[in-house]
């Protein structure tokens, strides 16, 4: 798991974002943190989003031309 430090470098938050993020995900009870100065007590309790939280994707027909052109020849 990486620190605080890490955490801010990489997303390029601020500390109290990426508390506030951890605090979230404790909440939702996707992660477990005892001892919260330090990292490494992480335990990852849900490593996914619950279905009811996924985004929803909108499901085209394929295209009705076999040779597939379109894709070329649209743009």
């Amino acid at each position: 798991m990486p620190t605080i430090h890490e955490l801010t470098v990489k997303t390029g938050k601020g500390e109290p974002d990426v508390m506030a993020a951890l605090d979230a995900l404790i909440t939702s009870d996707y992660i477990h943190w005892e001892g919260k100065p330090d990292t490494a007590n992480i335990v990852i309790l849900e490593g996914w989003e619950r279905e009811g939280e996924r985004p929803k994707v909108d499901h085209r027909p394929a295209p009705a031309n076999p040779n597939n052109t379109d894709y070329w020849t649209q743009y």
